[in-house]
């Protein structure tokens, strides 16, 4: 036997080198995108009759889970939706505090960032106030001393990508219905605060904007310094452009595309779409939930 080989032990070896060889070449890369979501979900203590948060709360983390967004930026959200979200969603945590508006009773609102443990990892995250005084919340105060009104908040993280290792920074707000100066200033302390971040990295704004895009100065405030409008530069697009719904189907109710996903750093935007999932007829909000598929390049 010497200087040979035995064909058996030969067609063991063939066959151990190809199960080598195709498992090093098919197995599945995890991909480098990431799929963000902006979603006002309507408060649970409004007057809503039969589109009220108990009829309509299962929808809501229903359409969460079956687009499996790696980050959701929620609005309009009350301590009872937080609990109610959080523990249905079990494959999501989230970042956040209540605006503290009335002292945090009624319509009150947390602007939360829900997010994807298992690919994303919060390194440090705040909130601040789009007001004079950014660090604490305003105090303003009715003629009788109390306080009445808090501003407006955005919450914000920096995330760990576990597949890229790139810093990956997050922003959720909601702007004022009161369109002009005060929407001007958030939008430029938002857009202020994203220009000072480390160079190259990703960025990602999610909002109720409370102003049409392409059209409000609002939009090109919070655009002029570097953040790009997912919609508009997405590769692909599906859905109207226009996302106030009344809890219906669509209808132009002339006010625009108030639900932004705005990004920025080497990022790449394939696809936009706003979403009009609904359970034969009952809609999840009076607002339509807008996805983007973010892909984050190389650098």
């Amino acid at each position: 036997m010497t200087g040979r080989i035995p064909a058996m032990f030969v067609a063991i070896f063939v066959i151990a080198v190809t199960i080598v060889v195709i498992g090093t070449t098919t197995l599945p890369q995890a991909a480098p995108w990431l799929d963000v979501m902006t979603f006002n979900i309507r408060t649970a203590n409004g007057r809503d009759g039969e589109n009220a948060w108990q009829h309509r709360k299962a929808l809501v983390a229903e359409i969460i889970q079956r687009h499996a967004p790696h980050i959701v930026g929620l609005q309009e959200v009350v301590g009872e939706q937080i609990r109610y979200l959080e523990d249905v969603l079990p494959e999501y945590r989230w970042l956040g505090i209540d605006r503290g508006l009335n002292g945090g009773e009624g319509l009150s609102e947390y602007t939360p960032i829900f997010y994807r443990h298992a690919e994303l990892t919060p390194i440090e995250s705040g909130n601040f106030w789009l007001s004079a005084t950014p660090d604490h919340p305003p105090d303003v105060r009715d003629i009788r001393g109390r306080r009445r009104r808090v501003g407006r908040i955005v919450t914000w993280a920096r995330f760990h990508h576990l597949v890229t290792g790139q810093r990956v920074y997050a922003y959720n707000t909601h702007f004022t219905i009161r369109r002009g100066e005060q929407q001007i200033d958030s939008a430029n302390m938002i857009a202020n605060r994203v220009a000072a971040l480390p160079d190259q990295s990703v960025v990602i704004v999610t909002g109720d904007f409370n102003a049409p895009a392409e059209a409000s100065d609002t939009w090109k405030a919070a655009t002029a310094t570097g953040l790009m409008d997912a919609w508009v530069v997405a590769d692909e697009r599906q859905g109207p452009e226009f996302t106030l719904s009344e809890f219906g189907p669509p209808v132009d109710w002339d006010v625009g595309r108030i639900d932004w996903i705005l990004v920025g750093g080497p990022i790449s935007v394939r696809s936009a779409e706003t979403l009009l999932d609904n359970d034969i007829g009952r809609y999840p909000s009076d607002h339509y939930p807008v996805v983007a598929r973010l892909v984050i390049e190389e650098h």
